[in-house]
């Protein structure tokens, strides 16, 4: 499937209709969508210090427990939420460049964020001293937060452009 046939599936979608007709719907859904951006990369940034190797004294496997569901969780309302605000001029958006790195930026970070997941060390963080952080994990946390603040970057640039 083009990009073409993804916008005009997307903008004739009835999410699309429906964000369209109802005048509370879409600044409801950006709110959403800021919100979900905030549980995303509050819970990220954290990690990807503690990944880069800044607060040693708290275990590495703890941060982990806590904050992967939530960044997942600020993901899925995040995505969900932009396509939704997409459909309303989706071939407009899906032509835009800065959208298209948006959309690059964001699976980079997915697959960054997977790719960290299947290093053993990981899934071992539970039985071993997490104290300290091993040269993936810096690297995957450097990218991890140079990813998101460019893709928080290209979602801002989009109004302006």
């Amino acid at each position: 499937m083009d990009l073409s046939t993804l916008a005009d599936a997307l903008q004739t979608s009835q999410a699309a209709l429906l964000m369209k007709s109802e005048p509370w719907l879409y600044p409801f859904v950006n709110f959403a969508h800021i919100l979900g951006i905030a549980l995303l990369f509050g819970a990220i940034l954290p990690l990807d210090l503690r990944l880069m190797g800044l607060w040693r004294s708290i275990p590495l496997a703890e941060l982990k427990r806590i904050l992967v569901p939530v960044s997942a969780f600020g993901l899925l309302v995040a995505v969900s939420t932009g396509v939704l605000m997409i459909s309303v001029k989706a071939s407009e958006y899906l032509a835009m460049p800065v959208m298209q790195a948006k959309l690059a930026l964001i699976a980079i970070g997915i697959l960054n964020a997977l790719a960290l997941r299947i290093v053993p060390a990981w899934r071992l963080l539970a039985q071993v001293d997490s104290r300290g952080t091993i040269s993936r994990f810096r690297w995957a946390g450097f990218m991890s937060a140079t990813i998101w603040i460019a893709v928080i970057g290209c979602g801002r640039a989009i109004g302006y452009l």
